[in-house]
């Protein structure tokens, strides 16, 4: 489908671009990622895409097709946009609160959350909480119903719509809730409902199956058994905590994914294996994060909802006016929020990881493993970055300081094909 009526190609100037060459040399040479991937463009197509570096250290270049683990945009390339889909057939409302999901389960104090609060970061939840420790000794088939459990019995930060606070666990209930009602597991659902209509094969879970040898004989990649205890919330001859998991036959061989951490609690490295361990624990697929994909993937499917948006194409995927409503700053919290339902936005007050020159009207968000999307609205610019930051260790977080200054470059200097500025007279800052 095309994208964005009021298109125009966007360039670089050779001098901008050697600037980013080098900003992306230097974060490779100092460690703080092995590869990354970028791209920018004004809607149709991707008008500038690139990429540095290698998959890992003496691995093979990164490329256009390469994998990045992407961690949190899993919200808002899957599950908001699921919920978006089930909205429109009316498998869910907005106004649902979650003893319709969970009846007879939900204590009084949590009765009151909704799917819209879950979406906004205003339910109250706390942002992220240890449940694989406790779901490692689980069944695999048992683990859902245990989670459900875990979270309804979570203590709230705050009273729900009392305070907008970012929450995981308000993403893996939407998840959860969303394959009640839809009837299928969220990879098979996010292939049925987004990438297969949207024509998008650059985007996927990598589900992860137990392998079902011996417990006692069982070794991991790098010759951890079911007997060392060194994990945490490791069990004796649990075969669940220390089995490596085997990659599906959606993971192609020949497909390259970008390594991400030494993973202290598995013992191995990471690739093509969900770095985030409570999307592990639930096998890989999970609402809040498990996610690969490229940077033309997730441009795709976000530029498909833009299209939508700005009503330049008529069909039945999704109406109108429920992107718009997804897209639009929240209310849903007491005070103000920089939420949208799934979508984050430029930070009002101090620090943003957008820079300077994106405007207010811009939605996106940010990923655990080092990647980004942001899309200013107004100005008609989307910029994806996806690097592995956490290569080989998550420790590092200088990309706190490297992607507002990324975002500077290119925004203070893409031009149209008619010579205007993105950014004219220094642009509008985002306060």
């Amino acid at each position: 489908m095309n994208v964005c009526s009021k298109y125009s190609k966007l360039q670089l100037p050779a001098d901008a671009k050697l600037r980013l060459w080098t900003e992306f040399e230097e974060a490779i040479t100092s460690g703080l990622f092995s590869g990354a991937s970028l791209l920018i463009s004004g809607g149709v197509e991707p008008d500038l895409e690139d990429t540095w570096g290698t998959v890992e250290s003496g691995g093979v270049p990164v490329s256009p097709s390469t994998c990045f683990d992407l961690a949190s945009l899993t919200k808002p390339l899957v599950t908001a946009p699921l919920c978006m889909v089930a909205v429109s057939r009316s498998l869910i409302s907005l106004e649902d609160t979650l003893p319709r999901f969970f009846p007879g389960l939900v204590p009084k104090d949590k009765e009151g959350i909704s799917i819209r609060n879950l979406l906004s970061h205003s339910s109250g939840f706390p942002a992220y909480e240890r449940f694989y420790q406790g779901l490692i000794g689980v069944p695999a088939q048992d683990r859902q119903s245990a989670l459900v459990s875990m979270i309804l019995k979570t203590p709230l930060d705050a009273a729900p719509g009392k305070k907008a606070q970012y929450s995981d666990i308000g993403f893996i209930l939407l998840g959860l809730i969303l394959e009640r009602r839809m009837g299928a597991g969220l990879d098979r659902l996010a292939r049925d409902f987004l990438f297969d209509p949207l024509g998008i094969d650059d985007l996927h879970y990598c589900r992860l199956d137990a392998r079902t040898s011996d417990p006692g004989q069982m070794r991991d990649d790098n010759g951890w058994t079911a007997d060392d205890q060194d994990a945490p919330g490791r069990r004796r001859g649990d075969a669940q905590s220390v089995a490596p998991a085997s990659q599906s036959p959606r993971v192609l061989a020949s497909v390259a994914y970008a390594a991400t951490e030494l993973c202290p609690w598995r013992k191995r490295l990471l690739r093509g294996e969900v770095d985030d361990k409570n999307a592990w624990i639930l096998n890989g697929v999970a609402g809040h994060a498990g996610l690969f994909g490229t940077a033309s993937g997730v441009f795709k499917l976000i530029s498909s909802l833009w299209n939508i948006y700005e009503g330049n194409v008529s069909n039945r995927f999704l109406p109108r006016e429920i992107v718009r409503l997804f897209w639009t700053r929240t209310e849903d919290a007491e005070g103000s929020s920089e939420w949208c339902m799934g979508y984050d936005t430029p930070s009002r007050n101090g620090y943003t990881s957008t820079g300077r020159y994106f405007s207010d009207d811009t939605i996106g968000h940010l990923g655990f493993t080092g990647v980004s999307f942001w899309l200013d609205l107004d100005k008609r610019v989307m910029v994806i970055l996806l690097t592995n930051r956490v290569y080989p260790t998550r420790q590092n977080n200088a990309i706190r300081l490297l992607r507002p200054v990324l975002h500077d470059i290119i925004m203070e200097n893409l031009v149209m094909e008619d010579g205007g500025k993105i950014t004219e007279n220094g642009g509008k800052k985002a306060e």
